[in-house]
């Protein structure tokens, strides 16, 4: 009777063993999953996207009207980060670039703009007159025909910018 009774408590020691064994692994392969789950945020819709960005942009675009194109840069750039798909917020931030001499950068947001809509003419246009600023007038030569293409009024003023470039540049 001795060895039934003393198995059987030590059987019951094992189960109770066991139980714990499993809660806790349990508790903490929930607690993993939890604390995955909370730092996983919602993504928002574009449509969420793009007014989080025009909140940016708007300020951006006061700040470029105003001359001062290091701040606008800053709110587009804000503008960029919240809707990357903002092909306008691209162009004017390009453009603020451009204005502070930042031609590199300005271009590559021209670039990124013109990308996400190949039918933005403001972009082009502005792409074509940091070419021709940089006098590199065969590239901003093919901005105007692309103008022209889509049959743009930007074409004129980019006409116009080209040929007060290059007489500059004489």
């Amino acid at each position: 009777m001795k060895t039934s009774i003393l198995s059987s408590a030590y059987l019951v020691n094992i189960i109770k063993m066991l139980t714990l064994l499993i809660f806790t692994l349990f508790c903490l392969l929930n607690q993993n999953v939890l604390a995955a789950g909370a730092s996983i945020k919602p993504s928002k819709s574009a449509a969420e996207k793009r007014l989080d960005a025009n909140v940016y942009f708007k300020k951006g675009h006061v700040l470029q009207e105003a001359g001062n194109y290091k701040e606008a840069a800053k709110n587009y750039e804000k503008a960029v980060k919240a809707d990357s798909k903002y092909a306008e917020a691209w162009s004017n931030l390009g453009y603020s670039y451009r204005k502070q001499g930042d031609f590199k950068k300005g271009i590559k947001a021209y670039k990124k703009a013109i990308k996400l809509d190949p039918n933005l003419a403001e972009a082009h246009e502005y792409l074509g007159e940091a070419y021709a600023e940089m006098g590199k007038f065969d590239l901003a030569e093919k901005e105007l025909q692309i103008l022209r293409d889509l049959g743009s009024d930007e074409a004129d003023e980019l006409k116009e910018f080209i040929a007060k470039m290059k007489t500059k540049q004489n």
